[in-house]
């Protein structure tokens, strides 16, 4: 669960998960802001992701698929439309954790790195925006020696209302590093915490990115 969809697995793919906006009191409501900020509408994460992810799959083709999930459209279910999505899982099929799990299970820092490096050598290459890169919005795949791939699974495109950054790729890789190097100093500080406590799921949102199954 997030702040403002859940996620599920495809009741006919396992390979594949649904986010559908949550409708509940405790969810977070976003509001986008249009011109002078005179015109304001809800949010609708699940049709922002899918342009970026369709975009983005038109620009970078087949590599997409090595750090990011695909998009398959919306589909009705009985929560309302849900967006179709890859499922990251590990080499075993279990569903891969978050950054932010593995952080609170004790996974050490070091072993993260190469793929958080991996990561950010695609998103510069292919100049890929994102909003912060936070450690509850990165899917963990372990792979069979042990190793892990990165995959971002949510806050992918730019906020900018003029979109500077994509067009000009220096300025986008300038943005693209400086995102890189606070959400590495995000998860060092939360392994300095020993990950997030008890307490903080239950008086907070800090249980988003905290799987709730396996399987």
């Amino acid at each position: 669960m997030g702040g403002r969809r859940v996620c599920y697995v495809h009741p006919l793919d396992p390979k594949k998960c649904i986010k559908v906006l949550r409708t509940d009191a405790k969810r977070t409501i976003r509001v986008k802001q249009g011109l002078l900020h005179r015109f304001r509408r809800t949010y609708d994460n699940n049709a922002h992701e899918m342009r970026v992810l369709t975009r983005l799959e038109h620009r970078v083709g087949s590599q997409m698929a090595s750090h990011l999930p695909r998009s398959y459209g919306m589909a009705k279910t009985d929560l309302g439309p849900g967006l179709v999505l890859d499922l990251v899982r590990d080499h075993d099929d279990q569903i891969s954790l978050s950054v932010r799990q593995l952080i609170t299970m004790g996974q050490n820092l070091s072993t993260l790195w190469p793929a958080f490096n991996d990561l950010g050598e695609f998103l510069l290459h292919h100049n890929i925006l994102t909003r912060h890169i936070l450690d509850h919005n990165i899917a963990a795949q372990k792979r069979g020696d042990g190793t892990f791939s990165f995959y971002i699974i949510d806050g992918l495109g730019d906020p900018a209302w003029l979109p500077l950054r994509q067009w000009i790729k220096p300025l986008g890789r300038t943005r693209i590093r400086a995102r890189l190097a606070h959400a590495w100093g995000r998860f060092e500080h939360l392994a300095s915490i020993g990950g997030v406590s008890q307490d903080l799921i239950d008086k907070s949102n800090w249980d988003q990115g905290m799987l709730r199954h396996r399987g």
